[in-house]
């Protein structure tokens, strides 16, 4: 989780909260599980007998997509994923399943595959319905989102590994500890990152036309009155209001309200 917390935290340039649980379940509670449609990567290992499923929901899937390109990563549509997004995000799993064969490294690294890629559950079947899986749900959440990523063990493909995952396990509870210590170290890490703050005083809209004929002297309307609150953006997205003026000499911002992450003023 640790590993997964920092990655998700460098690429959506906040802190992101990974916390990590595990259940043991048919094949067949697994796929009714999962929503859809829903975005589904069936993945093997150059070691592995079989294969595995990574899946994302795709409230997290175009979260993630809008922020990586830009975006406020807000709204997520309801809809499947074309196959552009579908490109973009593979690179971002295959990633993230090579940090899951990192963190396998201790008793058997393998060279992550994505075999397919489907958004219907239905047509993902790589094991019979009764068979034993172990499910590995990591909850993922930043600000006020919060989502889940699913990966799908069949007990096949474990088989072969089962005493060692044992000893790891027994392992990672010792360690407990120094997880929570690495995790703080992380967090006050983040806070300690420098971020672009930008009060946006208004804007406007022109033509090519009229920018081209702009001269010294010319004055543009903006889209605030005086005395409205203005927006106070971090990272170009917007986080706060608040109201212009001065202090010891310069031009300064007084923070008046909170923007939620739904776009909601408080």
């Amino acid at each position: 989780g640790r590993a997964l917390s920092t990655y998700l935290s460098g690429r959506l340039r906040t802190f992101v909260n990974v916390e990590i649980s595990l259940d043991q379940i048919t094949y067949e509670e697994f796929i009714r599980s999962v929503m859809i449609p829903s975005f589904i990567v069936v993945f093997s290992g150059d070691v592995f007998e079989g294969s595995a499923i990574f899946e994302m929901r795709l409230d997290l899937f175009f979260t993630v997509l809008d922020i990586l390109m830009g975006g406020p990563g807000e709204n997520p549509p309801n809809r499947s994923p074309t196959d552009t997004e579908i490109n973009i995000m593979r690179r971002e799993v295959l990633n993230i399943l090579t940090l899951l064969a990192q963190a396998w490294a201790d008793f058997q690294y393998f060279i992550p595959s994505i075999e397919n890629i489907e958004t219907n559950p239905q047509f993902v079947q790589i094991v019979p319905p009764n068979e034993i899986v172990l499910l590995v749900t990591a909850s993922i959440s930043w600000d006020d989102f919060t989502s889940f990523v699913n990966i799908c063990w069949p007990f096949p493909v474990l088989e072969p590994y089962l005493e060692k995952l044992a000893n790891r396990f027994w392992m990672m509870g010792r360690k407990t500890e120094k997880l929570v210590e690495k995790q703080e170290e992380l967090s006050e890490a983040v806070k300690r990152t420098e971020v672009v703050l930008q009060a946006v005083l208004g804007e406007t809209t022109l033509t090519l036309g009229e920018v081209l004929q702009l001269r010294v002297g010319d004055v543009l309307r903006l889209n605030t009155h005086v005395g409205e609150e203005i927006e106070v953006r971090v990272e170009g997205k917007k986080k706060f209001l608040g109201t212009p003026g001065k202090h010891r000499g310069n031009y300064a911002v007084k923070v008046t309200r909170l923007v939620t992450n739904g776009g909601e003023e408080v």
